[in-house]
């Protein structure tokens, strides 16, 4: 890890807007200079630079920073990678530890020889002879040379060893073809073999393209049908989207990823036209690879085989697309299809059209339901109340109800109510048996604190109290006297978003040591990406609102108001669930307290 030296000359020497420059076309703006965000879509400039502070922010999908990570987000490295690179490029001396020196050689040793390995898959597949059955399995797929060649496909012949005497043969030793996942040992004696024989081979790239894995599909009989590297120093596969190298920059284009489940299915929609297609490792969509796609977009568009274990998974993965504030799509596949059968069949024209029709997470929820449960049958309804169960959004819920009524009524508009109806009942029954549990008692009213829940997302805030909110944030950060004034009127804890919360702790201790000055390093040192990214854009935010009289009082008088009124609606409709499921009457202490206190609040 570099020093925090190294940073501070980085950030101090670099030009921002050359830098960035590079990439982009920056336009003079002011005193700052703006630009069409490279890391999504846009027709109307949101990108702005200020050369004064160091910094960049898009206000359209939130992404900032300072020129290291820029770079980092860019070119897609790691911060250590941008800081090598920036140092380069502005004659900045840096020695590695020893220890870091170490691990980039063995690192560059293990690329070289994955990048070697590359090259041999590919002249046994192009070359010889032995590579024509696999040539011609890839005509049948309707897989061009030029898409072949594009992915770097390969070959690993069915002999034993043939990868490991030529790996020697290049200066390339055993156990560099162990930790590479190359080679295997044989369970009788002391040889090695090649892990992968007699399989198409298509070579993994990171983000840069470097070559960090390998995946092998069986070409004649064998198990598993599909082999990948082991986990690695360069691969884990939890961590990696097979195309990310060549579909990154059109993601950005396009605003929008495809993710499909296969390397074939993603192979053949890039040779559709569909460049902006990734696919999972075999692995369920998890936090790891949510987080490496939202780099480059918030808005996915998932096209699994419709009895995929996979696509199970994604659909219990609704938390983390939330948590994530990720916009979620999904293709609706014929039954039996994948992306892959299907556009060889019908081509990729009628797969655009798929992806025109693609379905909301709810709506595709209940549609891939009711494909399984075509009546009101006792099973249907049973899996129904899962699935509602299941939802944490009340308006979510009421979606589904509605739409499941419509299914099942057959076109019978009469019909839809008791649907409706018998839902709502089998749904409360449901939670019944989930929730017979002794009821905690309520803490008294004198000890109900508004103050004690923040949120993590943007999207249930009125744009109003939002705005007030972001307001005070970049007020507090961009003027210390200002910053006094809002923190002796609202606490750290009063703000609505939890990343808000955390930077005007941040704030509040700068100025209790005296550090003010200083809060963007401070920031930039917690490696927190998100709140660096937050910072960016209140410190580049316009300030021309505290012109106007009791600018800040009314912003934070807005924020509590709100957040009073959020929290008994929660309260309200929590004891209203209870006293409709049976689990309290009006009688129960709980409920007589709660009215009392609501009371109390209009007086």
């Amino acid at each position: 890890m570099p020093n925090a030296n190294i940073v501070h000359l980085i950030r101090e020497h670099a030009n921002i807007v050359e830098v960035i420059s590079a990439y982009i076309r920056l336009l003079p703006a002011g005193k700052n200079y703006k630009a069409l965000c490279p890391f999504h879509q846009e027709k109307t400039p949101s990108f702005y630079v200020s050369p004064e502070k160091g910094l960049w922010h898009c206000f359209g999908c939130g992404a900032g920073g300072d020129v290291i990570d820029f770079v980092q987000r860019i070119e897609g490295l790691t911060f250590t990678e941008a800081i090598a690179k920036l140092s380069r490029q502005l004659g900045i001396r840096w020695q590695p530890s020893v220890t870091t020196r170490r691990e980039e050689w063995a690192r560059e040793r293990l690329l070289q020889l994955n990048q070697w390995a590359v090259e041999f898959y590919e002249r046994v597949l192009w070359a010889s002879e032995v590579g024509e059955r696999t040539r011609q399995y890839l005509f049948q797929r309707q897989i061009s040379t030029s898409t072949a060649r594009m992915f770097r496909l390969g070959y690993a012949p069915a002999s034993w060893d043939v990868l490991v005497k030529a790996a020697q043969e290049s200066g390339f030793q055993t156990n560099e073809l162990l930790q590479a996942g190359l080679a295997q040992k044989v369970r009788e004696g002391q040889g090695f073999i090649d892990r992968f024989r007699d399989r198409l081979m298509f070579p993994i790239f990171n983000p840069q393209g470097e070559p960090i894995g390998f995946g092998g599909r069986v070409l004649g009989e064998g198990e598993p049908k599909y082999l990948n590297t082991p986990e690695t120093p360069l691969f884990q596969k939890r961590k990696v989207l097979y195309a990310l190298n060549l579909a990154r920059n059109a993601i950005r284009e396009k605003g929008e990823v495809i993710l499909v489940e296969g390397y074939m299915d993603a192979i053949s929609l890039h040779q559709g036209g569909l460049t902006n297609t990734v696919a999972t490792m075999g692995t369920a969509l998890n936090a790891d690879t949510v987080q490496l796609l939202k780099r480059y977009t918030n808005r996915i568009v998932i096209a699994y085989d419709r009895d995929s274990a996979g696509l199970n998974a994604v659909l219990r993965s609704a938390d983390l697309f939330r948590m994530n504030e990720m916009e979620v799509r999904f293709v609706d596949l014929p039954e039996g299809s994948d992306p892959d059968s299907f556009i060889r069949e019908f081509g990729s024209a009628s797969f655009l059209k798929l992806l025109e029709q693609s379905k909301s997470l709810t709506k595709f929820r209940v549609t891939w339901l009711v494909s399984r449960y075509p009546s009101a049958s006792t099973e249907g309804i049973q899996s129904a109340v899962k699935l509602l169960s299941s939802l944490a959004d009340p308006i979510e819920q009421r979606s589904c109800i509605q739409i499941l009524a419509e299914y099942w009524s057959g076109g019978q508009p009469e019909k839809i109510g008791s649907l409706e109806q018998v839902l709502n009942r089998s749904l409360i029954q449901y939670i019944r048996q989930q929730q017979r549990q002794p009821l905690q008692p309520a803490r008294p009213s004198a000890t109900f604190d508004p103050i004690t829940t923040s949120l993590t997302s943007t999207s249930v805030i009125p744009q109003g109290v939002l705005h007030a909110e972001q307001d005070l944030m970049a007020a507090m950060v961009q003027d210390k006297e200002i910053a006094l004034k809002i923190l002796s009127l609202i606490s750290p804890d009063e703000f609505l978003l939890s990343k808000h919360q955390e930077l005007a702790r941040i704030v509040n201790a700068c100025l209790e040591d005296e550090t003010f000055a200083d809060l963007a390093n401070i920031v930039a040192e917690l490696g927190d990406e998100e709140l660096r990214q937050t910072l960016s854009g209140f410190l580049l935010r316009d300030l021309s609102f505290l012109r106007a009289k009791n600018a800040i009082e009314d912003r934070v008088q807005r924020l509590q108001r709100y957040k009073t009124e959020q929290f008994l609606r929660r309260q309200s409709a929590e004891l209203l669930r209870k006293l409709t499921s049976g689990q309290i009457s009006r009688d129960d202490p709980t409920w007589k307290a709660w009215q009392e206190t609501l009371k109390a609040l209009k007086t």
